[in-house]
């Protein structure tokens, strides 16, 4: 089963460990939104800015959750703190951080600008009111890609400020999907940052430049709407794809990194998203 009902109508996605994660940050967000130290994206409930000084808070949250993580490390500072980590009995994971700025928005618009549908492809906006079964086949598509979708009370904006798209296929199928959110607290440093990404794109549906328009059109939403200024996403240095779809939104390494830190007690040894 690759989503499940969490009680309030909403749903939770992926593998029992990822599905048990989103419901554990699902309800212990709202004792730690009103910190400026946490941020929550709708997969699991983060420590923003960690340091070897607040190792300890992020490793509650890891053993809480299944995983947490922090999206704005120093890179100088992720060899100690994965160490410390591992001494602990917990794996970390980490990404390069890509951020884009307004620069990014103006490649954006000229991408939306220029892009046209493909025919019979339907443009969908995940909100309050969609049905349980665009979400089923939204986490088809996604969790095909390796990418967790965060829960829906996030990406449909009840709990968050979000946008999500989904592009329906004319088989009926969701062919391609993106989102963003912003959730870290108004004063952190990173308030008008959003998290950007879940982008993923069915394999018979490739080619044709759907996560670059849906991510384009992701950004430009968020800053309309809700006035975001940073738009920010975790890469691996050997996805190809992602570097290279990022680097034509205007969208580029940062210096900083995005270190998970998983329980492998929950998780086993694998990662919890691509």
């Amino acid at each position: 089963m690759t989503m499940s009902e969490i009680g309030d109508g909403n749903w939770c996605f992926g593998s029992p460990a990822q599905q048990s994660m989103e419901r554990t940050a699902h309800w212990l967000w709202p004792l730690l939104r009103s910190d400026p130290a946490y941020g929550y994206m709708g997969r699991s409930v983060s420590l923003e800015a960690v340091t070897p000084e607040s190792l300890p808070v992020l490793a509650t949250l890891a053993r809480l959750q299944g995983a947490s993580l922090s999206h704005f490390v120093s890179r100088e500072d992720e060899p100690e703190l994965a160490a410390a980590f591992s001494a602990q009995g917990l794996i970390s994971d980490r990404w390069d951080q890509f951020m884009g700025t307004e620069a990014c928005l103006e490649t954006c618009a000229r991408v939306v600008r220029g892009f046209e549908l493909p025919d019979c492809y339907r443009l969908r906006e995940i909100g309050p009111d969609t049905e349980a079964g665009l979400y089923a086949k939204l986490a088809e598509t996604a969790l095909a890609c390796h990418v967790l979708p965060p829960i829906s009370a996030v990406i449909s904006g009840q709990s968050q400020r979000a946008i999500c798209f989904v592009l329906e296929a004319p088989d009926g199928g969701v062919a391609a999907c993106s989102g963003a959110v912003l959730g870290n607290h108004f004063e952190s440093p990173w308030g008008r940052a959003a998290w950007w990404g879940m982008l993923a794109t069915r394999e018979k549906d490739r080619g044709q430049s759907l996560s670059l328009y849906l991510g384009a059109l992701a950004a430009l939403r968020m800053n309309e709407r809700f006035g975001a200024e940073i738009f920010y996403t975790g890469v691996r240095p050997e996805n190809a794809v992602s570097r290279h779809i990022c680097g034509k939104l205007g969208v580029s390494d940062s210096g900083l990194s995005c270190l998970a830190v998983i329980d492998p007690a929950q998780f086993g040894e694998g990662a919890f998203t691509k």
